[in-house]
């Protein structure tokens, strides 16, 4: 195996107020990313600078690998212009000769950073322990999903397509068959027909049905009329489902484990 040619998996932990998500480098990214996520929706850009620093410490004592540290509300957006210079991103790395911290807001350049905590082998070394699957294997999950969509696919054309199409080419050589069908298709229509004539009364599950489809025409008019504030909408659903599926990722990671 070679050792560059690995994904490496991520690392959640919990503390007050947020949760952080570090992702060891692997053949992804030269170094390391870590995320600090937010959870309430007012944010104090001064804390989140110094909680920043501080998991910059912590995870450098624990993996001396070049790591760039981010912050994201609940929303999964980017915090922008978190340090007094106007900077987003906390980039640092451990001297392997001082042992001191090497830090700075911005971005860093590759040649800035120690070449040396960078190669395949020295990460081999540093992230022992950490789960990782080879490229070969991601790739071949990944085939494994195709082939069995592909499988899938053809199963609904069969049964879609190809099964009516056999049973009206066989019906054709045998009488019963094909009277059975027809008595299929009367019984089909006759109940339609009934339907549309107020002879039969839907079920709650119909009437259900007709009063979403009902709702949905509605609205559609309405967003029609109105389609910026349709887009508007949207995007309030969609952050408002995002900072839920968010909140409950930090309820997961913190029954796992909490640090304070």
């Amino acid at each position: 195996m070679t050792p560059s040619k690995i994904f490496r998996s991520e690392i959640k932990e919990s503390r007050s107020g947020y949760f952080v998500v570090y992702n060891p480098a692997d053949l992804r990214s030269l170094f390391a990313t870590l995320h600090l996520v937010f959870l309430d929706e007012k944010i104090v850009k001064s804390e989140i600078a110094q909680a920043m620093e501080k998991e910059l410490a912590l995870w450098l004592s624990r993996y001396a690998v070049p790591v760039m540290v981010s912050a994201l509300d609940a929303s999964d957006s980017v915090v922008n212009e978190i340090s007094a210079s106007g900077e987003t991103h906390l980039m640092g790395f451990l001297d392997s000769q001082t042992g001191k911290i090497v830090s700075r807001w911005g971005l860093m350049e590759n040649d800035e950073m120690p070449a040396d905590q960078m190669t395949p082998e020295y990460l081999s070394r540093i992230y022992e322990g950490i789960p990782f699957r080879t490229q070969e294997e991601v790739e071949g999950s990944v085939r494994r999903e195709m082939r069995q969509r592909g499988k899938a696919i053809k199963i609904f054309v069969i049964f879609v397509f190809v099964v009516p199409v056999l049973i009206q080419i066989l019906s054709l050589g045998i009488p019963w068959l094909g009277l059975i069908l027809t008595i299929i298709s009367i019984g089909a229509g006759s109940y339609k027909a009934a339907k549309s004539l107020g002879w039969l009364k839907p079920t709650e599950k119909e009437k259900a049905k007709s009063e979403k489809e009902q709702k949905m025409k509605h609205y559609y008019w309405h967003c029609e009329r109105n389609p910026m504030g349709f887009n508007r909408l949207k995007s309030e659903n969609f952050r408002r489902e995002t900072i839920e599926e968010t909140r409950k990722e930090a309820e997961e990671i913190a029954k796992a484990k909490v640090i304070s």
